[in-house]
């Protein structure tokens, strides 16, 4: 049975194995995970486990802008070992993140996905999201 719950400094090891394969080596460190785990309150992150291995992450941010009268939440990160997949446990990490999102006061979400990332796309869609003509621009500095 796969367990949904808000991730803890002990989780971090197994928590950036999963960030490894999703986002690749050298995103973070150990350390700066941790760091945020313990004391970023303007993120929320659950993890999916199955007995004591995790299988799954959300991580999503609280936004806040001086030219806008809300808050608004950004999901950065969903993930889930493709053994796993097909089974509710990405929606249910997002409903827990959302919910979370709500209790801060956050009236809106935004995710980025990969345009071809049709899985993604069916599971955000299947939660109530629309797609939107904006695009992402990036720039390393």
């Amino acid at each position: 049975m796969t367990e949904i719950r808000h991730a803890k400094p002990s989780d971090v090891k197994e928590l950036m194995k999963l960030n490894i394969l999703f986002n690749g080596e050298n995103c973070t460190t150990y350390e700066k995970m941790e760091d945020s785990i313990r004391s970023n309150k303007d993120e929320v992150i659950y993890v999916a486990s199955d007995e004591d291995k995790l299988v799954g992450f959300c991580c999503a941010s609280i936004m806040k802008s001086a030219c806008y009268s809300y808050l608004y939440g950004e999901v950065t990160e969903l993930f889930v070992l493709k053994e796993y997949r097909r089974q509710g446990i990405g929606k249910e990490l997002l409903q827990h993140t959302e919910k979370e999102l709500s209790r801060y006061g956050v009236t809106h979400i935004h995710i980025l996905t990969r345009v071809d990332n049709s899985a993604a796309k069916t599971l955000y869609h299947s939660c109530g999201y629309n797609d939107t003509p904006e695009m992402l621009l990036d720039k390393n500095l």
